[in-house]
């Protein structure tokens, strides 16, 4: 089932590839903001400029933020309901330092891999982490989630923590994660919701295995 449900995702992240080669790129306006076919998919968030966001937030950013800090904490505790260990692991942009904050050996992760598009908050990831002296191994690398430099079947978990929002093609990054995870591997993810502005909900939890 899991060689099967891959095959499926290659051959859908194939057409969307393809479909990007079919329509020209142009410009068209609505009533709301201007968006952009990029080799067709519509071009919600310019990912440069986010980028130089990123950057920007890396020299801003707390040591602690009680916010991502409490969403963080509460989508690890999904780890905490699975009896088996995932000693790879990736985690993907967004708040990724909440994230490793609030692991506390959670998972049984032996390897962290770390993942940004902004050179900077790589960077910044990599000072905090030479000040802890426990945890798993770690590694940082710079890369964006529309385009996902790992190798299919490497990872034995996959985590976003408020970051996939940022994505113009969202199916096509959860794609790429489930061909980057092993068999029976899992995917866990926190977004923004429909809600959230209005305050009665603070985000939407997604969790799926690999299968």
């Amino acid at each position: 089932m899991a060689s099967g449900a891959a095959a499926a995702a290659r051959r859908l992240l194939l057409l969307r590839h393809r479909r990007r080669h079919l329509v020209p790129n142009h410009h068209f306006s609505s009533s709301s903001a201007d968006e952009v076919l990029d080799g067709g998919r519509v071009k919600i968030f310019d990912r440069d400029l986010k980028r130089r966001h990123r950057d920007r937030a890396a020299w801003a950013m707390r040591e602690t933020d009680p916010l991502v800090d409490a969403v963080a904490d509460n989508l690890l505790d999904r780890l905490e309901d699975c009896r088996k260990a995932f000693p790879s692991a990736l985690c993907l942009g967004g708040s990724a330092g909440a994230v490793r904050r609030s692991l506390r050996g959670r998972g049984g992760i032996e390897k962290l891999t770390m993942m940004d598009m902004s050179v900077d908050m790589v960077n910044r990831w990599r000072e905090l982490e030479s000040a802890t002296e426990d945890g798993p191994e770690m590694n940082f690398i710079v890369g964006d989630e529309e385009y996902l430099p790992i190798k299919e079947n490497s990872q034995d978990l996959i985590m976003s923590c408020l970051g996939l929002h940022w994505t113009n093609d969202l199916p096509g990054a959860m794609i790429q994660c489930r061909l980057a995870l092993k068999p029976d591997g899992l995917f866990l993810a926190a977004i923004l919701g429909g809600e959230t502005l209005k305050g009665t909900k603070n985000c939407m939890h997604y969790c799926s295995n690999g299968t």
